[in-house]
This record gives C-alpha cells, sequence and structure tokens, in this order.
C-alpha cells in the first residue's frame, strides 16, 4: 500500500502557511488537536496577517485618486485584483472557530481511506495536478494586474515619497500572494478531498458488483445453501452501507465548513473573469500600444480562470455521477435478490427491506431540484453542478457587453 508521504507533504505546507493549524501525525495517519508549537506558530502567523492586511491594501490602492495617466476602467482592472484578499478575515475565523470540527472529519475521511487501502491512481494524480496547474493562472493574473506598466504601483509619479514607497508596494505584492495561496489551497483541499471521496465511492461499487455476482452464483430455489450465502452478504451489505452513509456526511460537512468560503472564492473569481474579458475588450478596441501577444495572454488567462471554475464544479458533478452509479447497481442487486425470495422470514427478505431503504435515500439525495427536497449546497443560494457553471457563464459574457456599452456611451 502506497504511504500517506504525499499527503503529509502537503499538510505540512499548508502548516506552514498558517493554513492548517492541526499536527499530522505521520505514523498514526490522524490530526493531533492540540499540538502547542503548531498552535502557536499558526496563532502567531495568523495575526500577523490580520494586522498587515489594511496597511496592504492601503498602499496598494492609495494611487487610486493620485493617478492621473490612468482611465476609470484601467483603476478598476487593478482594484478588482484585491477583492479576493477580503475573505481573509473569514477564512481565519473559520480556521480557529472550526478546528475539532476539522480534526474529526480530516480522521474519519483518512481512517475510510487507510480501509479501502488508499493509493493515489494516476486518474486522481492527473486531476490533482490539473487542478493546482489551473490554479497557478490566480497567482500570475494578480501578478499581472498589479505589477505591469499600467498597473497602480508603476503609476508615473514624480514625487519622492512615492519613489520611496516602492519597496513597501513590492512587499504589500508578495504579501498578496501570500493571501492568495492560503484562498487557493481552501479551493484545492475542497476539491482533493471530493477527488478522493469519488474514489471511495468507485470502490464501493465494485464491492456491490462482486454481492451481485454472489447471488448471482447461489441457487435460486430457497434453501440451505442459499440462505448460508445470504448470511454471509447482508452483514458485509450493513457495513459497507454504514461506510457509504458515513462519506455521505463527511462529504456534506466540508462543503458546509467551507461554503462561505467557497461561495466569496466564487463570487471574486467570477468578478475578476469578467475584468479580464472587459479589459481584453478595452485593451484591443483603445489602446494604441496593441500588441497580439499581449492580447494572447489576456485570452489565455480568461480560459485558465474560467477553466478552474469549471473544474471545481464538475468534481461535484462528477460525484453526483458516482452516486448514482451506486443506485443503480443498488437496485439492480435488489432485483436480484428480490426474484428469489420465497419465504417472509428469510434473509433474502431482511436484505430486500435495506436495500430499499437505501434506494430510497439515494433517490431523494438524487433529486434534481433541490430547491424542494434539500437545502441548495452553498448557503442556499446555488448548487455545484454542471447547470450552474453554465448560468454564470452566461452571466459573464452579458455583464461584460453591458460594460462595453457604458464604455461605447462614455468614450464614443
Amino acid at each position: 500500500m502506497v504511504r500517506f508521504s504525499l499527503l503529509r507533504i502537503y499538510f505540512e505546507v499548508s502548516r506552514l502557511i498558517g493554513l492548517c493549524n492541526l499536527h499530522y501525525d505521520s505514523r498514526n495517519n490522524r490530526f493531533i488537536l492540540n499540538h502547542v508549537p503548531t498552535v502557536i506558530y499558526c496563532l502567531l502567523l495568523n495575526v500577523a496577517y490580520l494586522l498587515i492586511l489594511p496597511f496592504a491594501l492601503a498602499v496598494l490602492t492609495g494611487n487610486v485618486y493620485g493617478c492621473k495617466t490612468m482611465g476609470m476602467f484601467g483603476v478598476l482592472y487593478n482594484v478588482v485584483a484585491l477583492t479576493k484578499l477580503l475573505t481573509m478575515l473569514l477564512l481565519m475565523s473559520s480556521i480557529w472557530i472550526k478546528r475539532r470540527r476539522f480534526q474529526q472529519l480530516g480522521n474519519d475521511l483518512i481512517k475510510m481511506l487507510h480501509k479501502f487501502r488508499f493509493a493515489i491512481k494516476s486518474d486522481c494524480r492527473k486531476r490533482c495536478m490539473c487542478k493546482v496547474l489551473l490554479t497557478s493562472s490566480r497567482f500570475v493574473i494578480l501578478t499581472q494586474q498589479l505589477l505591469t506598466r499600467d498597473s497602480l504601483v508603476h503609476c508615473d509619479n514624480d514625487s519622492s515619497f512615492r519613489r520611496a514607497m516602492v519597496p513597501y508596494h513590492m512587499a504589500s505584492v508578495v504579501y498578496a500572494l501570500i493571501l492568495i495561496l492560503l484562498m487557493s489551497y481552501v479551493d484545492l483541499t475542497v476539491y482533493i478531498i471530493q477527488v478522493a471521496g469519488n474514489w471511495l465511492l468507485v470502490n464501493m461499487a465494485k464491492s456491490v458488483q462482486e454481492m451481485i455476482q454472489d447471488l448471482e452464483v447461489l441457487p435460486e430455489r430457497m434453501g440451505v445453501p442459499r440462505e448460508m450465502g445470504l448470511r454471509q452478504v447482508l452483514p458485509a451489505w450493513r457495513k459497507l452501507w454504514k461506510h457509504c452513509l458515513h462519506l455521505d456526511e463527511v462529504l456534506k460537512h466540508i462543503v458546509d465548513i467551507f461554503q462561505w468560503q467557497l461561495l466569496f472564492n466564487l463570487l471574486t473569481t467570477y468578478i475578476v473573469n469578467i475584468a479580464i474579458l472587459f479589459r481584453l475588450w478595452i485593451y484591443l478596441e483603445f489602446d494604441t500600444t496593441f500588441h497580439i501577444w499581449k492580447g494572447i495572454l489576456y485570452v489565455v488567462l480568461f480560459l485558465t480562470h474560467h477553466a478552474e471554475i469549471i473544474m471545481q464544479f464538475s468534481i461535484f458533478e462528477i460525484n453526483r455521477w458516482k452516486w448514482m452509479e451506486l443506485r443503480d447497481l443498488l437496485v439492480k442487486l435488489w432485483d436480484v435478490n428480490y426474484s428469489a425470495i420465497q419465504y417472509r422470514n428469510s434473509q433474502g427478505l431482511i436484505l430486500s427491506r435495506q436495500l430499499e431503504f437505501s434506494i430510497l435515500y439515494l433517490n431523494r439525495k438524487l433529486q434534481l431540484n433541490p430547491n424542494r427536497v434539500r437545502r441548495l449546497h452553498i448557503v442556499g443560494f446555488f448548487d455545484l453542478s454542471n447547470s450552474s457553471v453554465h448560468r454564470m457563464s452566461r452571466n459573464i459574457i452579458t455583464n461584460v457587453l453591458v460594460l462595453c456599452q457604458i464604455a461605447y456611451k462614455i468614450y464614443g
């Protein structure tokens, strides 16, 4: 079995940047709540983040009214880059208030992965690496927004005070990149947990398929051989269904804990996407120093940033498909078992009743209209599905068209 070396590296990096205030014990594969050095280190680092935040925002936006060489849309493009930093307060408060829940859910998930002999398969590794590469576009966008020729940091100003503030501007940009790393780690953590949950569902579906094969091998007529076989299948099914309920509870709690963070991350990503696409149009239409490579850069940034949103939504859609596959296999298992039931007090009838309850549970979970049967995923606003990301894409294009009409009206 592959060890959890990659998980250990992941958690060590998250602790190094002050995001994870839990200590990961690699020997026992569990999180420790009250590890004094880790708690003190993360507390000091988080307090430093919060104290520096207002000063960094003031430095990075100090030239908004003093820069005479930039237009309104250029200023907005730079200011939008800082919207993600405002979620810092929410992130810091949540990781300290809910740290006990983090420990419990993390230990539960690692325990389940260990029971199913978790190994990072090529598909899981490819998905996570692709997510990391797409997430890196955030750093490129922030650097491009804050450090390029037409940024507020490089605003033309002959004041000696402005020139003296350049080192503080650069330090604030580095601070902003660190905060973007914290926000990206949250999205990446939720994504990795969903990938691991999907992998667990695949293994559970394989176990149900094996039960179907076992029942098909048993004689159809009720007798001692079939009754003995059902006595072995029934406990295995109960144990498997217990794991399914536990996994469903863990995934729900993960989304519930991070739902506000996910909401603000998606909202800021949505705003940045509008800003990038609108900036591309402004550059192509009004910029006299047009360069084809700069236009291509804007297009690549928009596509990678938008692809990250699609990937974040698609992993939840894949999770839904995995639950649907598991439900279909349960229906098949029920059909194979029910066709041979002859006596009321048999093990087959008990298994059939439990399967019916499980199928009803999954049918309710997988309802196509969640507004009527359950609360929506993210703060009751929307569901993490492909239909939501399609609506978001249409809204981005609509808002860009509205901004273009406003720009034409102002600048002619």
